[in-house]
């Protein structure tokens, strides 16, 4: 018997879920500026999100996804954890911020 996530899975559950809004706004940080030191996208972010969800966001995005990448920054005290964006999704994210655009274009006319 197929489990609840499974049956609630269709041919767009990836981009869905891509799109939640912690998820968006890391991969956005990420797009403008890759690689990202961890407790940076946390400064940037502690605002909007709890830590458990950007913890729960760069969770999915890395192990689920493969949508973020996790790579070794050097800092002042040697090296530290960070994130880097998956290449592959650099111009979908440039497309779905375009596709926004014309979607609020469609229904502001």
């Amino acid at each position: 018997m197929p489990s609840k996530r499974e049956r609630e899975r269709d041919e767009i559950w990836a981009f869905r879920k891509i799109l939640s809004r912690p998820n968006y706004a890391v991969l956005n940080l990420l797009l403008q500026k890759s690689p990202r030191a961890t407790k940076e996208l946390y400064s940037i972010l502690e605002k909007e999100f709890t830590r458990k969800t950007l913890i729960i966001a760069l969770r999915e995005l890395s192990l689920e996804l493969n949508a973020i990448q996790p790579t070794h920054i050097r800092t002042s005290n040697g090296y530290g954890l960070g994130y880097r964006l998956n290449p592959k999704l650099k111009d979908i994210i440039r497309s779905v911020q375009k596709y926004a655009k014309v979607i609020e274009s469609v229904r502001e006319a």
